[in-house]
């Protein structure tokens, strides 16, 4: 076989460009610090590269909705932590107020407290997240939870649903809470109704009773929660018989809707009846017996500051005499304990989920990084093998190209 000039100077040429080639690529490596640019230089690299790019991008979005969650449930647990500071704060008023010697002036300069407090609360139960979204509007974060009345009442707009967000792969957290099951499903103080419209049966009468009031909520809670039914439509009353006990004096019975008696005592000679937190005034008159009916009625449920307006208003009314305020106030007391308590139970469960998206923050951050990790194993290029294949081909490119002109030199020998 015959080599002319001509194939030795294709072959030097064909060299010289593939050298300059493989010196491209070491400097692409090099300064990306990437094993491969392309599908085709490494189809298997490529396509790990895209499976863990995809995992990395899943995990920063991870990361931001992580972020919004933890941001909105630290809004809701503090907004929570000062209604219940504020309500305490209330309580410590509202046991002020209850006091007999307190004048109008003094009434009022609490009522201006209870308004103080009232504003605050309104202010915390619309509060808003990073966002400006309002957190505790279930569903409609747009408009606040809570608007004032012309009146100075407060209607809940809030609805009963709650917003979630994916933190993780397999982990969705409640980012929300509706303040319609926070603040407007708020259990009120008891209240006691006496049935005017019951009538013995013959020959006993009805004793008129001339005052009724709760004097101690939490055992009247318990008996009503003991009695009291909605779901059996059962009778919720009680039925009070007072009889003469043959020595001056009145005794009474109470029994149940089935008749099963649920205590006896005697009738204080000041005619009051006092029975499971309440007390109950049938006058003084020693011959007055028979029988009426306590009629336990539903626990009705309000927003606190509705509940502080009605206190607000009796304080600053001078009509109301100091008994009846007493009978609101310690009514409103209750409430208020009502209140506290519900908001620190949802207050514990924000927290609660607030720790989570913590946990769950730190552990995708530690995922994202394996996976950062993993796929710079497989795409990415150590920093001195890049320099290293670089200065390798350099050199062969420059002893490729010396070679060339010397071979392809022109001598004397080709003017001969």
């Amino acid at each position: 076989m015959r080599v002319s000039t001509t194939m030795m100077y294709n072959q030097h040429l064909k060299y010289l460009q593939q050298s300059n080639t493989n010196l491209d690529k070491a400097s692409a490596q090099y300064n990306t610090g990437l094993r491969f640019q392309t599908a085709g230089e490494s189809p298997a690299g490529m396509a790990v590269s895209i499976k863990y790019g995809a995992d990395i991008s899943q995990y920063n979005q991870f990361a931001i909705n992580a972020g919004l969650a933890a941001d909105s449930l630290s809004a809701g647990e503090t907004a929570l932590s000062s209604m219940w500071t504020t309500l305490g704060s209330v309580q410590s008023r509202l046991i002020q107020a209850v006091n007999g010697t307190m004048d109008e002036t003094s009434l009022n300069a609490i009522a201006e407290d209870l308004e103080q407090a009232q504003a605050q609360l309104f202010d915390l139960m619309n509060t808003k997240n990073a966002e400006g979204e309002y957190i505790f509007s279930g569903a409609q974060s747009d408009r606040p939870a809570f608007s004032e009345r012309s009146d100075g009442y407060y209607d809940c707009q809030a609805d009963g649903s709650q917003r979630s967000v994916q933190v993780s792969p397999t982990v969705t957290v409640q980012v929300t809470e509706s303040g319609l099951n926070i603040f407007q499903n708020c259990h009120l103080a008891p209240t006691l109704n006496i049935d005017n419209t019951y009538t013995p049966a013959p020959p006993t009468t009805q004793l008129p009773v001339l005052n009724s009031e709760i004097t101690n909520y939490g055992t009247f809670e318990d008996l009503h929660e003991d009695l009291f039914s909605t779901a059996t439509g059962a009778d919720n009353g009680i039925v009070f018989s007072v009889t003469d006990d043959g020595n001056g004096g009145r005794v009474f019975e109470a029994k149940d809707a089935a008749g099963n008696s649920l205590g006896t005592g005697e009738v204080t000679k000041d005619g009051d009846i006092v029975f499971k937190g309440m007390t109950l005034n049938v006058g003084t008159e020693a011959t007055a017996v028979g029988e009426f009916r306590v009629e336990l009625q539903p626990i009705e449920e309000d927003n606190i500051l509705n509940v502080l307006e009605n206190a607000i208003n009796v304080l600053r009314d001078p009509d109301i005499s100091a008994e009846e305020k007493g009978k609101v106030l310690a009514a409103t007391q209750v409430s208020v304990t009502n209140a506290q308590v519900q908001y620190d139970m949802y207050r514990g469960q924000v927290g609660a989920r607030g720790s989570n998206v913590e946990s769950i923050i730190t552990s995708n951050n530690s995922l994202s990084v394996i996976k950062q990790e993993a796929k710079a194993n497989a795409t990415e290029i150590d920093a001195f093998e890049a320099v290293s294949n670089m200065m390798s081909v350099q050199y062969g490119l420059q002893a490729a190209q010396q070679t060339f002109s010397m071979v392809h030199g022109t001598s004397l020998f080709d003017f001969i």
